[in-house]
């Protein structure tokens, strides 16, 4: 069941932008154990964007209040209720935050070992989407649904953080507007599939609606600011033209 339809745009953005460690809380008894982070530890801790240099939080709306909480919370007690055993084991899966999830869109030869630039972008991506979206979830400390609401059941572990805006959401629609850039002749199933990746997440029961819808605008936020970035551009044409080799598209 699609949650978010709109695909969001944010193209307005200007130049004037640029001027850790949390509790996992483990799942129900009978639910599968399972780690949220799960991107290799890159040699080096760059990122494309000085999460000091910018405030994110400026440029996102708060979570909603309590009202609009607890209708999303019953939303979700639905979805809940229609949750299927596959659903709830293509959330689990979800729960890897890396590239190489877009797999099913790009096909089997879409493997890390095959595209090491590749990785490395996208790698660093994630670090800087993380190291941002932390400032929202910092900031606001929205109760996670399973703790706002104990009829909310998730079908894997999920953070303590705040719960907005959702990481999983912004990792994977910035992962999907940078994948869909490098191969536009996918672009309709990228989106999809990053759509789908965030949904995942209310799905599985531990983030509402709204967090990921948030998590989508700071991703386009992102992709717009990481333009102008040097090294962002390098790190792109080269595994652009890696990808679109391996995947024979330039012939």
């Amino acid at each position: 069941m699609r949650i978010i339809t709109r695909q969001l745009c944010w193209l307005s953005l200007v130049a004037f932008l640029f001027t850790g460690c949390t509790t996992q809380v483990p799942p129900p008894a009978g639910v599968p154990r399972v780690y949220e982070k799960t991107i290799a530890s890159p040699v080096k801790d760059e990122t494309y964007l000085d999460p000091a240099q910018i405030d994110t939080t400026r440029f996102l709306a708060p979570p909603p209040d309590e009202t609009f909480t607890r209708r999303e919370i019953e939303q979700m007690l639905v979805l809940q209720q229609l949750r299927t055993p596959a659903q709830a084991e293509r959330s689990i899966a979800d729960l890897e935050q890396s590239i190489f999830r877009f797999s099913d869109v790009m096909g089997e030869r879409f493997r890390k070992e095959d595209l090491p630039r590749t990785a490395q972008l996208f790698e660093t991506l994630y670090r800087t989407e993380s190291s941002l979206n932390k400032q929202g979830k910092e900031k606001w400390q929205r109760t996670r649904p399973p703790l706002f609401d104990q009829r909310i059941q998730p079908v894997a572990r999920y953070s303590s953080s705040g719960s907005y805006p959702s990481g999983h959401s912004t990792f994977a629609y910035l992962a999907g507007i940078v994948l869909a850039d490098m191969v536009p002749e996918k672009r309709t199933r990228i989106f999809e599939r990053a759509s789908e990746f965030g949904e995942n997440r209310v799905l599985g029961g531990v983030h509402y609606p709204s967090d990921t819808e948030a998590g989508r605008r700071l991703a386009t936020m992102i992709a717009v600011l990481i333009q102008q970035n040097p090294a962002y551009q390098r790190d792109f044409a080269a595994a652009r033209k890696e990808l679109r080799a391996l995947l024979d598209l330039d012939r």
